[in-house]
């Protein structure tokens, strides 16, 4: 029979298992902070390389001008034709602001009165040069029935003399008597074509008198907005003309861009208008039209030091439906623009249009070889 003893426990490891333990643990603790810190580190330096490369790559240049609100189509000064430029101004029909239809009449000039009269008599000395005319027509008629007359006593006394129931001095009167009702004849027919001279001077002298009475009325070119009167009642027109109109159906923004800065403006491209006088502080707005010829700048800044012998391209910008209200009310108002990068698309519109351009100048010039291609 066996006896079975207390349970014996476990041989106690060597000693060298323990720290040969320890040791791996302390290299792969090493290992991972090695690699964590060779991982920050890639970090870091991928950081710093996308920070440098970010400040060495510049930001796409946005153009900046100054600009004034007005309609695309331009403001019409309206003046006193040449023929009455030293007629003062009797009435202005209008107030600014007012909106007006083509044809619609504007103001009237000083002399309105004295060529309506001129008018009434120009057509007065027509009714006398008609009636004249027509009183000459009935002599004529009179004369023709006279020469009728004379030419059959001359035939009937003719034959008489053939019978030999007359003389030859009687026949010889009756021709005198012809002769003269034929002289009468081209006299009244003659004077005639004096009258009717005279009838088509008289209309002449009329339709240039209505003519002048009109020029007296100043009239809308077209349907727009007077936005300033410059001449009331008594005045005499200046070199602002009476009033300033436009089209404010279809205003926008006139921005003067630096010559320099003309590559980098294309149509279709889109720009902030910010002023003090919008609502909103801003609005957006998109290039409609970019002028081919370069002049002086005529917006500044004011400030101190500004060159103001700038040459400029101008640039027509249209504004959306609420925009275009907004500038209907502040035309001229000076507006500063900021023009947003050239897309890629743009770019290669505006390099298909210079292409373009240039074989069109090309064509032209290999058609007239005396003359250079003109560059785009």
């Amino acid at each position: 029979m066996s006896v079975i003893g207390p349970a014996q426990p476990p041989d106690p490891a060597p000693p060298g298992d323990g720290r040969r333990a320890r040791g791996l643990l302390l290299l792969a603790l090493l290992l991972a902070g090695g690699a964590g810190a060779w991982w920050w580190h890639g970090q870091q330096q991928a950081q710093r390389r996308a920070e440098e490369a970010r400040i060495q790559t510049p930001l796409p240049r946005r153009v900046a001008a100054l600009g004034r609100v007005e309609p695309l189509d331009g403001v019409v000064k309206l003046s006193v034709p040449a023929s009455l430029a030293n007629d003062p101004v009797r009435q202005i029909l209008v107030e600014e602001g007012a909106q007006v239809s083509k044809g619609q009449p504007l103001a009237i000039l000083e002399s309105a009165e004295s060529l309506q009269r001129s008018v009434e008599q120009a057509e007065a000395a027509i009714a006398v040069a008609v009636r004249k005319l027509a009183s000459q027509d009935a002599v004529i008629e009179k004369n023709r029935a006279q020469l009728q007359q004379a030419e059959v006593e001359l035939r009937r006394y003719e034959q008489l003399l053939r019978d030999g129931a007359t003389s030859a001095e009687l026949v010889d009167r009756r021709r005198t008597i012809l002769s003269t009702a034929q002289a009468n004849l081209d006299e009244a027919q003659a004077e005639r074509q004096t009258l009717v001279a005279e009838v088509e001077q008289r209309r002449a002298d009329l339709a240039k008198d209505r003519s002048e009475l009109a020029k007296a009325t100043i009239r809308a070119p077209f349907g727009g907005t007077v936005f300033k009167i410059y001449a009331h009642a008594g005045d005499k027109v200046g070199d602002d003309g009476i009033l300033d109109i436009g089209d404010s159906s279809r205003m926008g923004v006139i921005a003067e861009v630096y010559q320099t800065d003309r590559p980098a403006i294309a149509l279709g491209q889109t720009a902030t208008i910010s002023a003090d006088g919008f609502p909103s502080g801003s609005m957006r707005g998109e290039v409609v039209e970019v002028a081919r010829q370069v002049s002086r700048q005529t917006v500044f800044t004011g400030e101190a030091g500004e060159n103001l012998d700038r040459r400029v391209v101008e640039v027509k910008i249209g504004l959306g439906p609420q925009a275009n209200a907004i500038a209907s009310y502040i035309n001229y108002l000076q507006v500063n623009v900021l023009f947003d990068p050239l897309t890629p698309e743009l770019k290669r519109q505006q390099a298909e249009r210079k292409r373009r351009l240039i074989e069109e100048r090309s064509r032209g010039a290999s058609g007239n070889p005396t003359r250079p291609a003109l560059a785009p």
